[in-house]
């Protein structure tokens, strides 16, 4: 439930902070008080689009901030763990908004998306109002509803949906066939493809290799005469050679050896470098024979580097075409066996179509048996709510043939499903969309969900307008009913009406006030003797008036002998 609803800067209110509790929660004032913005506030931090519009004059920024307790279900916790975000005591949701279109929502401190932050929040709250009306005028709401009444309804749609699902998969796979035409295109392509990289057949490593010995063969002039320098340098018979050098150097530490034994250990060192010297010559001149430039086997070289870059600009490196292959080999085989594949898949289309009608059948009956227990309810309820003659009826349309039923599957089922009523007597019953009166939609809001509150498992709800239309002895009955409701739930009611005011667990007060050249909206929580003037002032009487308050603590009266006998 919600605890606790904190707003700044929306439209007159500058700061405020309303905390909630369980049971039923009314808020009263004057018109233009700010009752309509505190709900415009909610409707703002559950994920309604951020209208600027509501930024308080003079600000630029305004803030939304709702705390509810944890709920501990399952379905809760799911969605807070896939969107990372810690779980406490609390759920607190943060809206921001700012006037440059700029804003951000935050549960727990956890930045999220709308999307988000509406498919987390429509398990903790429902909000009811003039645009909870339009869904219940739109004709696709009304299977979602129905649904909700059916018992054992998510194992049968899960049934469906099993069956659905396959059918659905298996269409797929028969189309990714194509017809014979596309697959004969398709088995040409491939088999190009495959014996195009078969006919090259290349290597692991093998352009890389190649391209070293290309670059070897372009610049063979240049390597043939740097190896030639160097082993000239190393041993020629010129006498300048490298290893002339080192002997004449030898021979000159050996004359001088008898002065200093050292010259002569010097001199023994120059040995090994001769060694070294001699094994580099013999090591360049047989470079030098490798060297010889091929014009055909560099032919032969650039001729298959092309190939090799073809490929790879086709089909990638080597790893990418092996595994380009390795498909294509695989498709081109699923492709001639298709004949025996697709016999299969038809096979399986026949059984999953035979299934799916199955179970969509057994979604229709359970919707019609349902439905009419459902408007039986409904109907009862509207009685209640003083619409004495109204008829309701739930309308299922459902297809005759096995065909047609499999036609019209989707997602949930093959039924179209649509709320008929008739208000008053001898009239025909008509969808609801063609009720006029504000107060018969309300009543028709308020005695659905005295029906589906309890199968939505939402723990707040919250009612704006629902006494649209009504008066007198019919506020008395809505104010039964919203009392019903809040018997197991947390609901949040605005009202005018004294009659569902005198029934509320809590009441508070929405009043505005100018201050310093601005209007400021406050709220306050009434205490016995503040809610009997309340209650006064909505039934219109002065409030030194002892009739008005006589006839308050009549009403409060009803209103506490109802929730005794409860």
């Amino acid at each position: 439930m919600i605890t606790s609803l904190y707003v700044k800067n929306i439209a007159l209110i500058e700061e405020l902070r309303l905390e909630l509790a369980d049971g039923l929660n009314i808020l009263s004032g004057e018109t233009g008080a700010g009752k309509s913005i505190i709900i415009d506030s909610l409707n703002f931090v559950l994920g309604d689009r951020a209208d600027r519009g509501l930024i308080r004059h003079g600000t630029s920024s305004a803030c939304v901030q709702v705390v509810f307790t944890d709920e501990d279900k399952p379905e809760i916790a799911e969605l807070m763990d896939e969107y990372g975000i810690d779980r406490d005591e609390n759920i607190i949701v943060r809206r921001v908004m700012q006037e440059n279109g700029r804003g951000e929502a935050r549960v727990n401190n956890v930045p999220v998306t709308l999307q988000q932050l509406r498919r987390l929040v429509v398990l903790l709250v429902d909000v009811h109002s003039q645009h909870e009306h339009q869904n219940l005028l739109n004709e696709a709401n009304h299977l979602r509803i129905l649904d909700k009444y059916i018992d054992s309804y998510e194992d049968m749609r899960a049934e469906y949906t099993a069956h659905y699902d396959k059918y659905r998969e298996t269409l797929r796979k028969i189309a990714a066939f194509g017809d014979e035409t596309e697959r004969s295109r398709r088995v040409d392509t491939l088999e190009y493809q495959l014996g195009e990289i078969e006919k090259i057949a290349p290597k692991e490593g093998e352009e890389e290799e190649l391209t070293v010995k290309r670059d070897k063969f372009r610049n063979a002039e240049r390597i043939i005469g740097a190896l030639n320098g160097a082993a000239t340098l190393i041993d020629s018979e010129d006498g300048m050679s490298a290893l002339n050098s080192v002997q004449n150097a030898k021979r000159e530490l050996n004359s001088i050896e008898k002065f200093d034994s050292s010259y002569g250990e010097i001199a023994e060192r120059l040995d090994s470098v001769k060694i070294e010297l001699r094994d580099i010559a013999d090591e360049l001149q047989s470079e030098l024979d490798k060297a010889e430039y091929d014009p055909r086997e560099a032919r032969i070289i650039e001729e298959r580097l092309e190939d090799l870059k073809k490929l790879r600009r086709k089909y990638g490196d080597f790893a990418e075409m092996t595994r380009f292959a390795e498909e294509a080999a695989k498709e081109l085989e699923e492709i001639r066996n298709s004949g025996d594949k697709l016999a299969e898949l038809n096979d399986v289309l026949v059984k999953e179509s035979a299934l799916t009608v199955k179970y969509a059948r057994k979604l229709h009956e359970a919707r019609i048996a349902s439905g009419k227990k459902f408007s039986s309810e409904i109907a009862a309820n509207l009685q209640e709510l003083g619409m004495k003659s109204a008829r309701f009826e739930t309308v299922t349309d459902f297809a005759e043939t096995d065909e047609e039923i499999l036609r019209k599957c989707g997602p949930e089922g093959a039924d179209s499903v649509r709320f008929m009523i008739s208000p008053n007597l001898g009239e025909p019953l008509k969808p609801l969309a063609k009720i006029a009166s504000g107060g018969e939609m309300s009543r028709f809001m308020l005695g659905l969900k005295n029906i589906t509150a309890d199968l939505e498992g939402i723990d707040t709800l919250v009612f704006d307008e629902i006494d649209t239309g009504i008066s007198g002895e019919i506020a008395k009955v809505v104010a039964r009913k919203l009392y019903d409701i809040a018997g197991t739930r947390q609901v949040i009611a605005i009202t005018h009406l004294p009659q569902l005011a005198s029934m509320a667990d809590n009441h508070y007060l929405i009043s505005k006030r100018e201050e310093g050249g601005k209007t400021r909206t406050d709220v306050l929580r009434l205490d016995a003797e503040s809610e009997l003037k309340e209650l006064m002032r909505l039934q219109g009487s002065k409030e030194n008036s002892a009739i008005g308050r006589e006839n308050a603590l009549e009403l409060k009266k009803w209103a506490n002998d109802y929730k005794s006998g409860k």
